[in-house]
């Protein structure tokens, strides 16, 4: 399918995952709708799942438990322990973290994160981890993947968004942070990895595409460069036993 990528690290795991392309569905459509579902079926079908979960994404911290195929609710984390049903993060620009483990028994856990500049800063992929560790997955047996975003070479912000993350974040904030003239370059990447890592995840077991959605031409979309008129890219992720 040549407008579904996948990550070698990730799929050599043995975890059903991948996100799409501009050559594939828009995902922009009203989340509660029709036109979002036929695109989720298309994304199933494509990709081989028996089943998907999604949200509507709101730029915030909460997360949801999906029991069930279709939309889960509002939420920017999504994460699930259903046999064969996979979870949907929509996006152009923000990272898309990609998570899966195993608890004590041997049973899968997997789930996203959806890492805007205001979810990362109100710790999503953090409260993702939170929620999923007091299931029972083991932090240890975790292996994540940052997907194609916006990456620290050109995420612009301003300093009320340094500040924004300096004061829930702490000042070990400043380190995702360069100054380029009047404004800074913020590194989500970075951010989102050291909330895995301070939730237990190996350092080894995180994985970054590397991608700028920005800078790296038009493979996806990307509201920083297109504007308004952007569309947006899924990344899924399934039960690594039973996809």
């Amino acid at each position: 399918m040549n407008w579904l990528d996948t990550d070698p690290a990730l799929g050599a795991a043995g975890w059903p995952h991948g996100w799409t392309t501009a050559g594939g569905p828009d995902f922009r459509a009203d989340p509660r709708g029709p036109d979002m579902a036929a695109g989720m079926e298309t994304l199933r079908t494509a990709a081989g799942l028996r089943a998907v979960a999604w949200v509507h994404q709101v730029h915030g911290g909460c997360v949801l438990r999906a029991g069930a195929p279709g939309l889960a609710g509002d939420a920017d984390a999504l994460w699930t322990d259903v046999p064969g049903l996979a979870v949907v993060g929509r996006g152009a620009d923000c990272p898309l973290v990609l998570v899966g483990g195993s608890r004590g028994d041997g049973a899968a856990v997997w789930g996203f994160a959806h890492a805007s500049w205001r979810s990362t800063v109100a710790g999503i992929t953090a409260s993702l981890m939170k929620d999923m560790v007091a299931t029972g997955l083991r932090a240890a047996t975790v292996r994540a993947l940052v997907c194609p975003s916006a990456g620290p070479c050109c995420y612009e912000v301003g300093d009320d968004v340094r500040a924004a993350a300096l004061a829930a974040l702490g000042g070990a904030a400043t380190t995702y942070f360069t100054r380029r003239g009047e404004r800074w370059l913020l590194d989500l990447w970075a951010a989102n990895a050291a909330q895995l890592v301070a939730a237990g995840v190996r350092h080894d077991a995180i994985t970054f595409t590397g991608l700028c959605t920005i800078c790296g031409g038009d493979r996806y979309p990307s509201h920083r460069r297109c504007g308004d008129g952007a569309g947006r890219f899924a990344a899924f992720i399934a039960d690594a036993r039973t996809p």
